[in-house]
Order: structure tokens, then sequence, then C-alpha cells
């Protein structure tokens, strides 16, 4: 073909020289480690690695599988490749992935409450339950709002209230058929749960201004609040790789631990919280506002519980952090109900979470006592709650064990009057019993005080006597 022998075995051996630290190779050569940082001039962790197979060149590879034909001068620069025809098959070259044709993917809104938008190339739509969701967009939740999407590989991603997400890339590349997921938090937190990616070289990463996190298979969380605030990674199953900024070098973050990396680009690692124990967690919740007391930790400045429909938290109801450790909703319809738990240290890394299922059955009910024209005493009572509702009425001397002189359960009305009740001191109580959609609840208000004071008559000469 009009090169000569020595042409091509001088080709070869100038192939050779350039390839330290770009190539590997199936049969036996090792090439020098300390050349590897000088191979790859493209950003850091944006290439593909591709092995050569029989009838690949540069020239095949750009004509099927590169945006422009001419870039695969880009991938021999990278690659330091002498002769783009005489790569060995099983060599492993790095290709910029801002190079390669790729299809694009949607993710779909999986779960959604409150208000929300989608900004794709300079419109904006409202958030909605079932959206497509595609490359380029950015999603943003609005006050007590929440929304969890699903990508095509079965990955979820939840945003929490006041969160916006970038979504820089959901794709597959034609030339490997690996996906390549690439998300930036600008503002808020998420929650991600990633499918495990294979071999095929397929990655996830989640980014903030001043961090990027990659995995491969895990449960995390990425927070992110603002320029003078430190990028937080919190490891809630498997391994994330924590990379501040524009470094090189990748920090193991395994589960049960957290990364806060600073605006500086410092990176501090920190086991994360325990998750704090729920008070009483088989208490039905029967009152108007549904409150939770946790078991304080040392450690902790602050909590943040959440309840959901499913025990996956894919439909968020709603959330709330204190500084204490106990918590209260409103507005919490009847039903089976997850909480979930977690502590928030010093740092501001959130703990390992805890969940609970909890019983909603809306009890409510106030009562009171009054005495009426003819001297009797009416107690009444009322609240909240739909189903079949029965109380029962209990009265006793205000004295230790002392046994109820009228104990009335099944009652169906709303009042009851005594008429002969002596002068003295008596503790009364108010339960109501709910039958709603085969579940029942029970709920009894705090004993209260009664005096019955002995009427005082004013005798013949303004003194007084009593009743006779």
């Amino acid at each position: 073909m009009g090169e000569s022998l020595l042409g091509r075995q001088n080709g070869m051996k100038t192939w050779l020289l350039a390839a330290a630290g770009a190539l590997s190779f199936a049969h036996p050569l090792v090439l020098p480690a300390t050349a590897h940082a000088n191979v790859i001039s493209d950003r850091a962790g944006e290439n593909i690695a591709y092995t050569m197979r029989a009838g690949d060149s540069l020239y095949v590879l750009a004509s099927r599988y590169f945006m422009r034909q001419q870039d695969w001068r880009i991938v021999q620069q990278v690659n330091r490749i002498g002769n783009a025809r005489a790569i060995p098959v099983g060599a492993i070259i790095q290709i910029p992935a801002r190079i390669l044709r790729a299809e694009p993917l949607d993710a779909k809104v999986i779960g959604f409450k409150g208000v929300g938008q989608v900004e794709t190339q300079g419109t904006s739509e409202a958030l909605s339950l079932d959206m497509a969701v595609r490359q380029g967009s950015v999603i943003e939740t609005g006050p007590g709002s929440f929304a969890t999407m699903e990508l095509s590989n079965g990955s979820r991603i939840t945003l929490p209230s006041q969160t916006r997400l970038r979504i820089t890339a959901m794709r597959r590349f034609l030339l490997t058929g690996s996906l390549d997921f690439d998300f930036t938090v600008e503002k808020g937190r998420i929650e991600t749960s990633a499918a495990p990616l294979g071999k095929d070289g397929s990655r996830y990463r989640i980014r903030t201004p001043i961090a990027v996190s990659a995995v491969r298979g895990t449960t995390f969380r990425i927070g992110y609040n603002g320029e003078a605030e430190p990028s937080l990674t919190e490891v809630v199953e498997g391994t994330v790789a924590v990379k501040p900024g524009e470094a090189r070098a990748e920090t193991p973050i395994p589960q049960g631990y957290g990364a806060s990396v600073a605006t500086g680009g410092a990176l501090t690692k920190e086991e994360l919280l325990p998750s704090p124990a729920l008070v009483d967690p088989g208490k039905v919740q029967v009152d108007p506002v549904v409150a939770f007391q946790l078991t304080p930790l040392p450690d902790a400045r602050a909590y943040h519980l959440q309840l959901a429909s499913d025990a996956g938290f894919v439909e968020l109801l709603t959330e709330t952090y204190s500084d204490t450790p106990e918590a209260r909703f409103a507005d919490v319809p009847n039903g089976r109900w997850f909480v979930r738990a977690t502590a928030i240290a010093q740092s501001g890394l959130e703990g390992m979470p805890r969940t609970y299922s909890m019983k909603r059955l809306l009890t409510g009910l106030d009562a009171s006592a009054e005495q009426g024209a003819d001297g009797g005493y009416r107690f009444r009572w009322s609240g909240k709650g739909s189903g079949k509702r029965v109380y029962h009425f209990r009265l006793r001397p205000d004295t230790p064990q002392a046994v109820p002189l009228v104990d009335e359960p099944g009652l169906t009305g709303d009042s009851l009057t005594l008429s002969d009740l002596h002068p003295g001191e008596y503790v009364w109580q108010v339960g109501v019993r709910q039958y709603e959609d085969g579940e029942e609840g029970v709920n009894w208000l705090p004993e209260q005080k009664l005096t019955v004071a002995e009427e005082q008559v004013t005798a013949p000469g303004g003194g007084s006597q009593g009743t006779p």
C-alpha cells in the first residue's frame, strides 16, 4: 500500500511509546503509572473508556458514534496516539463524552404534592404528577411541596420543599450502551436511591457548585444552601465517591458516614448520628394535632421528621425540622402512614434514618360541665372525627382508688345530666370509641375535677345555714 515494513514498524513503535498510561492491552504489557496524569487532557471524569475491537479505527468510530467526523483527532490527541490506524485490538482508549452521540432519556414524576415548576429551554410549566422530565430541564419545588422522579433505569430522586435541581445529563451513549446521569443541586436537598449500574461504564453523579458525588448503586442525600454554605453528602447505603470542585482525587464515603466540603475545597468526613428512637411508636394518633416525641441524642442540634403514605417515601405528605426532639403535624388525614426521623449534627450533616408505621384515626374530643337552673350538673362533649362514635362517661369521688359512682358506656348522645350529686369533690372523664372502615380508635380526655359546694341558705337575722 506504499508503506514500507520499516515505516510500519516505526509507526507501531511511535504508537507504543505514545500510549503509555492511556491504553491497556489484553496481551502482557506494563504501562508506567506516572504517565497517566499527562495523558488525559480532557476534563477528568468526563471521558468514556472504550476497548478497541477487530475492525475498529478512529475513523470508523468517528463515522458511527461521534457527533462530528473530524473529532477523531480529539481522541488521537487525548490519548497521544501516533498512528490512528495502528491501535491494537484490546487497547482501551479514553473518548471525551462531549463528542459522543447519545440517545436522550426521560424521567417521570411519580410522586408530587404542592406547587413546583419545570424550566426547559427558556419556558416554564407547572410541575405535575406523571410529567415527563427531560435532559436540560430544571425542577424547582415550592414551600411545603415535594416531588419524586423515577429515571429510566429505576433510580429515584426525591426533592423536598424549596429545592432546585438541574438535569445536566440523562442519556445513553450509542458507542457503549452505557448510561450517563448527571444532576446538579443548585439549592436545597435531595435524596436519591441509585440502581446498580453494572460494569458497562455507566455513570451516576450528583453535583453541587462545589463538589461531585459519584455512585454505582446506593442511597444517599445531598444538600447545598448557597455560596457561603458547605456541600453535604450523607451515605445511607453503599459507598459514594466525593470529589471537591475540580480536584482529581476522590474520597470514598462508606455507609453511615458523611462528608462536608467547604467552599475552599476542604473535605471533612465524619460518622453520621444514629437514628433517634420514637417514643411510644405504636400509639394510635387520635388527636387533632399529630404529635411525636423522640429520644434525644446528646450531639444533635436539630431533628427532621417526615410523613409519607408509603414506606419508600415517594408520596411525601409533610415534613418539619425541630430544635427539640418533638414534632407536631396538623391536618393529617386518617389512614396508615409512615414517619421517618433523623437527627442533625452540629456540622449540619443529617444522620441515619429510622422509619415507623403509624395509624392515624382522628377521634377528637372536648368536654365541659355546667350547672343547670334546676340544680343538676350537665356534662357535654363533642369532637372531630368520622364514622360511628360511641361515648363513655365516668365520675368518681376525688379520693385514691375510689369506685366510680357513675360508669356509663355506650352513649350515643352528646350530653349527660346528673341531678343528685351530693356536696363534695369529684373527678370525671369522657372517652370515645370510633369505628371507621374496619378500624377502631379510642381516645380518653384527661380527668377533670368538679366541686359540688354545699348550698348556703340565708337565715333570718342575716346568718346562714347549710341545706337541711
